[in-house]
């Protein structure tokens, strides 16, 4: 059994956010001193037509303009060294380029001529009291104020290394491939721990063909809950932020430009019913992360890092001519990251290096797993240490304070409804690799002409595909689920 009377380790993983974005104005942490600004072009002087951006708390709470600063590992070089090739002859990171790059990507979301209140939206921090959910959990537990993403680029590369310690060198997002690689979920197995997914629509783990089919662990978020009560929650269990504005809710991943209020709110719904049960979250450790930086400014230069498999990007096969060039031999930009457990003293400010594969290696270590996935997990620093009071806390909070959600006023037919907005890039990305990963089981002989155009439409067909490939979810409400997607019942 886990050392530390341990047994469930929940994950939620939430999108594109940075350590000081999020939490750079609280207090006793590595976060901002209040004087640290970028120029909109960093090799010239400050001028009028030159200004230097400064960092502020009063972030929006859904990006005004564009889809949000870019997160490539070009664009993210450019925010680090001013370079969209990286590093120049071992100079460090001065972190001086996030708002020429922001600038550069509202131009390509046809904001040709920003104000500077949309550019400082990159350099923008969130007060504390503003997010109180995530910073209430930050108040009774542990912030960890060096937990840096994997990959200094965009989404996918960071969300496979949490699960397999690798993306297999792919530097970009390749939602339409499938992976033929050993992943945590195996190492859990290998030992007999149990572990669950629970999703709203997209899920990454699916695109792991050695274990995709497993139809008990792959659950819809609603399950969550009747799992915790009926104390039948697995070892291991990992959720999924909602990446659609659907009808049955709004996206609450916090990926950009989405109102980061309605992910807060996923923060309080996960931790107040993992708290609802005594006799299971008496056993429980809650870790909130995000993927990935977003674009958004942080002061703190990445550490270098050992490339996990010898794979470097672009990998054989990889013929994507923006596929980057890149070894893997660098972290990400940091992320923000809060640790819940009733073994956890409250306050704890945690300054060690962690990463995404810290997760990894302190299952491996807690777990008594049988090998670690890569190079990458084998060096990461575990979490073990955090679990050390003698006896159990017991005035850890019932529930969690909530942002007040925003008012949508419109009719659920308006064009104007969030629901019906057009996909961004990134989700007509995932929508096609939905496509490709269940083309097998097609029911309607689809073209990808034929593939939703707005997030309510795509919500559904991704959960349509899920089920006619997959098999239907586990867990209560399934039924609904199934007639929510228009999904027949066979």
């Amino acid at each position: 059994m886990p050392k530390a009377r341990i047994e469930h380790f929940v994950v939620l993983m939430l999108e594109n956010r940075s350590f000081d974005h999020i939490f750079g104005y609280r207090t006793s942490i590595n976060g901002l001193k209040g004087n640290e600004f970028n120029l909109l072009d960093p090799a010239k002087p400050e001028s009028d037509t030159n200004p230097a951006l400064s960092v502020s708390n009063g972030a929006p709470f859904a990006v005004p303009a564009g889809q949000g600063p870019g997160h490539s590992i070009e664009q993210t070089n450019r925010q680090l060294f001013n370079s969209k090739t990286g590093p120049v002859s071992g100079q460090p990171s001065r972190n001086n380029g996030f708002v020429r790059s922001y600038s550069t990507e509202l131009f390509g979301d046809h904001v040709t001529n920003p104000t500077r209140d949309q550019l400082q939206v990159v350099m923008e921090s969130f007060a504390p009291a503003r997010l109180p959910a995530l910073n209430m959990l930050a108040d009774h537990f542990c912030v960890c104020d060096r937990w840096h993403s994997e990959v200094p680029g965009p989404t996918e590369p960071n969300r496979l290394y949490v699960h397999a310690a690798t993306s297999v060198g792919f530097g970009h997002n390749v939602w339409s491939k499938t992976f033929d690689v050993r992943t945590i979920y195996e190492n859990l197995q290998a030992r007999g721990f149990t572990w669950a997914t629970y999703e709203f629509d997209h899920n990454e783990v699916r695109s792991f063909t050695r274990i995709n089919h497993d139809k008990g662990s792959f659950k819809a978020f609603d399950a969550f809950k009747g799992d915790v009560q009926q104390e039948t929650l697995a070892n291991y269990s990992f959720i999924q932020p909602r990446f659609m504005n659907a009808q049955d809710g709004m996206a609450n991943s916090q990926h950009a430009p989405e109102d980061v209020r309605y992910g807060d709110n996923l923060i309080a719904d996960v931790y107040d019913t993992l708290r609802s049960n005594d006799a299971v979250w008496n056993k429980s450790v809650l870790i909130v992360v995000y993927d990935e930086h977003g674009g958004f400014y942080d002061h703190v230069a990445p550490p270098a890092a050992v490339n996990p498999d010898g794979i470097n990007s672009p990998p054989p096969g990889d013929k994507a001519s923006f596929a980057p060039r890149f070894a893997f031999d660098r972290l990400g930009v940091r992320v923000p990251a809060v640790i819940a457990s009733p073994w956890i003293k409250k306050g704890t400010v945690e300054s060690a290096l962690l990463q995404h594969t810290s997760i990894a290696a302190t299952l491996k270590e807690m777990f008594g797993l049988p090998h670690f996935l890569s190079k990458r997990d084998a060096g990461a620093h575990t979490l073990s240490h955090l679990f050390s009071l003698g006896s159990l806390r017991t005035d850890t909070p019932m529930k969690l304070r909530r942002a007040a959600l925003p008012q949508i006023t419109i009719t659920a037919d308006h064009s104007r409804h969030p629901m019906n907005h057009r996909l961004d890039e990134t989700q007509r990305e995932m929508v096609l690799g939905v496509y490709h990963l269940t083309q097998a089981s097609d029911p309607d002989g689809l073209s990808v002409d034929d593939l939703p155009i707005t997030k309510n439409e795509a919500s559904k067909f991704i959960r349509a595909r899920y089920v006619e490939h997959f098999g239907p979810l586990a867990g209560p409400g399934e039924v609904a689920r199934r007639a929510a997607a228009g999904i027949k019942k066979k």
